[in-house]
């Protein structure tokens, strides 16, 4: 029986949650480049440029850093090479750029530069902090709701921000949550955008806020390394207490404790800015099968079920 839905027109009707549904990323490193020797932004653009050719060794390179995500970025009419770190698992996470005259020059990074405290080197020379920076996932040679949904909400940030701190990108995950985007310093990630909610999205980051409707996940919590599925048992109990406790500061909740209950149980711990701890506890489990990507069969993923635990 032919789909009559994208996955992106499924996951909406279906009302799919979005939190919980980030994998954890301590590091995440942008390259600018439209990949032309590779044929452009293909389904899976950072393995290809990682197989073979110039990228090869740069991209082992970066890989080999613990929790790194690698994201290509590029914006029209551009034929720079920009790159921006983006270090996320810090007490005050941050990011910054750099310009190249050669993508060689990635291969200076200095990895002791990426600690807290430090700021990151290439070639010997500091790196640029900047203050925010907005990647949009619109490829749609991954799947065709990325581009679908992705590009007019593009459209729409780039009209209301610098033009230097809005980008394209090859691929955050989860493509069924089109538009997808990712806010940096911080890491956040927001789903199920539409051109009407970038403003929004953009007035409540510069205020230190998140829009919690939208809210996916993030690539780390300070000063914490959970593993995958805890990963997105924390940022599932993180949204249901933001809407309970109205937190909705980025720095309204500090994740305090992950209490392992059982299998794929968890009690999650918050502390808010007054000292007071709020705990949720979560059950995952598997979802009925459902489409991921327009191209791939349905396949069950995790969901998980949410309730608050106490408030002291």
């Amino acid at each position: 029986m032919q789909a009559t839905m994208s996955c992106a027109q499924e996951s909406r009707a279906t009302e799919e949650p979005l939190a919980g549904t980030v994998k954890p990323a301590d590091t995440f490193f942008l390259i600018e480049s439209g990949l032309p020797a590779y044929g452009g932004w293909g389904a899976s653009a950072v393995k290809k440029a990682a197989a073979a050719g110039e990228f090869a060794p740069i991209l082992a390179r970066l890989q080999a850093l613990p929790r790194a995500k690698i994201l290509f970025i590029r914006r029209p009419q551009s034929n720079e090479k920009n790159f921006y770190i983006a270090l996320t698992n810090q007490a005050v996470p941050r990011i910054y750029h750099a310009p190249l005259d050669d993508y060689a020059e990635l291969l200076t990074l200095d990895s002791n530069s990426l600690q807290p405290g430090a700021s990151p080197r290439l070639g010997g020379r500091a790196m640029t902090e900047i203050e925010e920076l907005y990647l949009v996932c619109t490829n749609g040679r991954h799947d065709p709701c990325c581009a679908m949904y992705g590009t007019p909400v593009y459209q729409k940030l780039a009209a209301l921000a610098p033009a230097d701190s809005v980008w394209q990108t090859t691929h955050i995950g989860g493509h069924r949550f089109a538009a997808t985007m990712i806010a940096f310093p911080h890491g956040i990630v927001y789903g199920q955008l539409d051109p009407a909610d970038a403003e929004q999205v953009l007035l409540n980051q510069r205020a230190g806020c998140l829009l919690t409707h939208k809210y996916r996940g993030r690539g780390a919590y300070p000063g914490r390394s959970l593993d995958a599925d805890a990963h997105y048992a924390a940022t599932a109990a993180e949204a249901l207490i933001r809407e309970l406790t109205r937190n909705y500061g980025i720095d309204d909740l500090r994740l305090a404790e992950v209490m392992e209950l059982g299998a794929q149980e968890r009690r999650i711990r918050f502390v808010d800015a007054a000292g007071a701890s709020i705990s949720a506890d979560v059950k995952t489990s598997l979802s009925p099968p459902r489409r991921t990507s327009c191209g791939d069969p349905p396949k069950p993923m995790p969901q998980h079920e949410v309730a608050l635990h106490s408030r002291i």
